[in-house]
């Protein structure tokens, strides 16, 4: 699965967490979504920097610009 279908995921649990809180609950469950919803944010990086490879050692740095002859 790709990364971006993965995070996008992650965004429709947290949307939906929010809704549900708001339509059934009239809200008081703000403490809890919030907890939820900054858990699966937390995953969410940690999908994309896993990744994308952001912290490992081995690979280098990819170049912005090539020089051309």
């Amino acid at each position: 699965m790709r990364t971006s279908t993965i995070l996008f995921i992650f965004l429709l649990v947290m949307h939906l967490l929010t809704v549900l809180n708001t339509l059934l609950f009239g809200g008081n469950l703000n403490d809890l979504v919030f907890w939820f919803n900054s858990a699966l944010f937390m995953a969410a990086l940690a999908v994309f920097v896993y990744r994308r490879g952001i912290f490992d050692a081995k690979t280098p740095p990819a170049e912005t610009a090539k020089k051309r002859k």
